[in-house]
């Protein structure tokens, strides 16, 4: 089986940060039940990008600190926007204190583009998920991580700025509407 973990991740093109991803998600999955077995490629395909309420992995596995270190982002992003709007915070952080995460949310933060705010922080994320590999060599748990950045990489794709401007003025014309309905 390990041998197979070997060929496999081996076999794997190079994923990129802020390129087009090689593979698709199916394509890792098919090679994944293929090469490791139907049960192995269903346990990968429970790998999400952000964190749901279950978890089915370990708690020493990668994905379990991948989605703890994802939640503490999202906790001290909230904190941040909170602080910046002059609003309470409740407390949602689970004591993790993440000195990296804190400099890098005030530097994304002061970017007025949301785009570039995104990408930021998918770069942030990026480098996270860089860390989680160490001592990780052709086991289950890089095979988990780099579904996890096939997964940042695949949330790009189709994403236009023309379709984002179609969908802004949507939402302006509906807001609009709705503030006319109000006035009436």
């Amino acid at each position: 089986m390990i041998l197979a973990y070997y060929y496999l991740l081996s076999s794997l093109p190079l994923l990129r940060k802020g390129e087009q991803p090689p593979i698709t998600s199916e394509y890792l999955l098919s090679s994944c039940s293929q090469m490791l077995g139907p049960k192995t490629a269903d346990w990968l395909m429970q790998v999400k990008l952000f964190p749901e309420k279950e978890n089915p992995f370990g708690k020493s596995s990668a994905v379990n600190k991948w989605y703890i270190w994802e939640k503490e982002l999202r906790n001290r992003l909230a904190k941040f926007r909170a602080l910046r709007l002059e609003r309470e915070y409740g407390n949602g952080e689970n004591g993790n204190s993440i000195a990296d995460i804190d400099r890098s949310i005030e530097e994304i933060l002061s970017t007025s583009n949301p785009l570039e705010r995104e990408k930021l922080l998918d770069a942030l994320r990026w480098r996270a998920l860089d860390g989680f590999e160490f001592g990780h060599d052709f086991d289950f748990d890089l095979l988990c991580i780099y579904r996890i950045k096939l997964l940042l990489l695949e949330k790009w794709i189709g994403r236009e700025q023309r379709k984002g401007l179609e969908n802004l003025d949507a939402i302006v014309n509906k807001l609009e509407r709705a503030g006319t309905t109000a006035s009436s």
